[in-house]
């Protein structure tokens, strides 16, 4: 039997696994992550949130929506909760946050880490981790913010986190 989930349901699977619904529109307008309930939490994010990237928009999602999932849920979550999205876009990526943040150390190492890596044994990432090496949680970087004004001039001096998030949708749109 298919039923729609909405934020807060719980899913159980067998006797002892909750997975809370979240929904998180940005991607899509109608897109849910699924959150476990257990010591070490961990975010099926779907395309919402990738290791070091962020969804795109393309088809029929709303940066704005994105932005907002990302600040007032995602950023939220405890820093331990392990991600597992969708997909795989570590490598690239990776590029994309050092093509906007080349003095990130700790992205430069991971990316050096993970190049070629084995898909069947994908890194786990954290929210700890990413909020190091995922740009689109880097929004206050002073690196972040001065490579944006290269390609964005008319960007204000002490732009706020939702300009910088938007900007940088913008251009990985493109990249």
């Amino acid at each position: 039997m298919a039923r729609g989930l909405g934020a807060g349901d719980v899913i159980k699977v067998g006797r002892t696994v909750e997975l809370e619904a979240l929904d998180t529109p940005g991607h899509t307008m109608s897109h849910v992550c699924l959150l476990s309930r257990t010591d070490q939490p961990a975010l099926f994010s779907g395309d919402t949130l990738f290791n070091a990237g962020a969804g795109n928009c393309h088809n029929g999602g709303h940066p704005e929506a994105l932005y907002d999932t990302f600040s007032q849920q995602l950023a939220k979550l405890r820093d331990e909760t392990l991600i597992y999205p969708g997909h795989d876009y570590i490598e690239n990526n990776l590029r994309f946050t050092l093509s906007r943040e080349p003095d990130n150390r700790r992205a430069q190492e991971m990316l050096e880490k993970l190049k070629g890596q084995d898909p069947s044994r994908a890194y786990v990432s954290t929210l700890a981790v990413e909020r190091d090496i995922n740009t689109f949680f880097r929004l206050t970087s002073p690196s972040v913010i001065a490579k944006l004004r290269e390609a964005f001039p008319d960007l204000a001096e002490k732009p706020d986190p939702r300009s910088v998030f938007l900007k940088l949708r913008e251009l990985r749109n493109k990249w």
